[in-house]
C-alpha cells in the first residue's frame, strides 16, 4: 500500500499564467516536499492544470515531473480533468469535447509511469439531476440516458488506456449502483472517495466489502454531517481526526486485506495535510 497526497495541499489551486516558470517551480517543489519532506511514496497529479493552462503545464513540465519521478522513485497517479467537463452529457458535442479533453490529458503524461488514472464519469449537472429532480419517473429516464452516454465515454477511454488502470470515482450522487454495470462491462477499476460516499451516508468498509476486488485507489479525508432545515448536510476534505471517519479501523482493514493500491490524502492546505499525516504516520512505510 502506498500513501500519498495531491499537490493542491502545498501549491493550491491558483495559477498565474503570466508567470509560467514560477508556477512550474511551485508544483515541482511541492512534489519534492511531499516525497522527501513528508516521506510519502505517492503523488497524485491534477490534470485539470494541464488542459486549463496548457501554456504553463505543457509537455516540458511533465517531462520534468518524469525526471523527478525517476530521481525520487515515487508512485504517480493522475486525476483526469473534471472541471467544466461532463463525459455523461446528453448534449453530444459536450460529451465528445469532454472525452477529447480527457484524451489530451492522458497524452500529456505519457512520459510518466502512471499507476492509475482517476475519472469523474459525470459532471455537476448529473449530480443536480439526481438530487433535485423530484419526479422519480423523470429522474429515472434522464439518468438512464446519462448513463448510456457515460458508457460510451468509458468505452472510448478504455480504448487508449488499460481498463484496469482507469479508476471510476464514486461521486456525491447519483448512487454508484447506477454506474457499476458500466464499470464491470468495461473491466475498469474503482476509486473509493470516502468523503463522497459520506454524502450517501455510505460506510467505507461496506463499500470495500462489496467492491473490494475492483478498488485500486482511495481518496481519504474526513467529513462531518450536520442538520439544517431538516436536511442533512455533509462537509468533506477535512483533516483526519476532525470528523466522523473511522480512519484507524479503515487503514487497519486495508493492511489486513493486503491492499496494494494507493491511498491519497485529499486535503486542501498544508496545515490540514500535516494534521492528517500526524494521524497516519504509523501506517507510513
Amino acid at each position: 500500500m502506498h500513501i500519498g497526497s495531491t499537490t493542491v495541499s502545498l501549491a493550491g489551486w491558483g495559477v498565474d499564467p503570466r508567470q509560467p516558470d514560477q508556477a512550474r517551480s511551485v508544483r515541482l517543489a511541492a512534489i519534492r516536499q511531499l516525497v522527501e519532506g513528508y516521506r510519502l511514496s505517492a503523488v497524485e497529479l491534477d490534470l485539470d492544470l494541464g488542459v486549463i493552462f496548457p501554456q504553463v503545464f505543457d509537455a516540458t513540465f511533465y517531462a520534468a515531473v518524469a525526471n523527478l519521478q525517476q530521481q525520487l522513485g515515487f508512485t504517480c497517479t493522475a486525476h483526469l480533468p473534471f472541471l467544466w467537463l461532463d463525459p455523461s452529457s446528453l448534449n453530444e458535442p459536450v460529451r465528445q469535447a469532454s472525452v477529447a479533453c480527457l484524451r489530451q490529458a492522458v497524452e500529456l503524461v505519457r512520459s510518466l509511469d502512471v499507476t492509475v488514472y482517476v475519472l469523474h464519469l459525470w459532471g455537476f449537472t448529473t449530480i443536480q439531476i439526481a438530487l433535485l429532480l423530484a419526479d422519480p419517473a423523470q429522474r429515472k429516464a434522464v439518468l438512464g440516458g446519462v448513463m448510456a452516454q457515460a458508457g460510451c465515454s468509458l468505452a472510448e477511454l478504455c480504448a487508449i488506456l488499460d481498463p484496469r488502470d482507469l479508476c471510476v470515482e464514486n461521486l456525491e450522487a447519483p448512487s454508484f449502483d447506477l454506474v457499476l454495470p458500466l464499470v464491470e462491462r468495461a473491466g475498469a477499476s474503482i476509486c473509493l472517495d470516502v468523503g463522497h460516499l459520506a454524502y450517501e451516508q455510505g460506510d467505507p468498509l461496506a463499500f470495500l466489502a462489496r467492491h473490494g476486488e475492483r478498488v485500486r485507489h482511495v481518496h481519504l479525508h474526513d467529513y462531518v454531517h450536520t442538520s439544517a432545515g431538516g436536511r442533512v448536510q455533509t462537509r468533506d476534505h477535512l483533516p483526519l481526526g476532525r470528523g466522523e471517519m473511522d480512519y484507524v479501523n479503515f487503514m487497519h482493514h486495508l493492511q489486513e486485506t493486503h491492499f496494494d493500491g494507493v491511498v491519497i490524502l485529499e486535503n486542501n492546505s498544508r496545515a490540514d495535510l500535516e494534521e492528517s499525516l500526524a494521524r497516519v504516520k504509523t501506517f507510513l512505510s
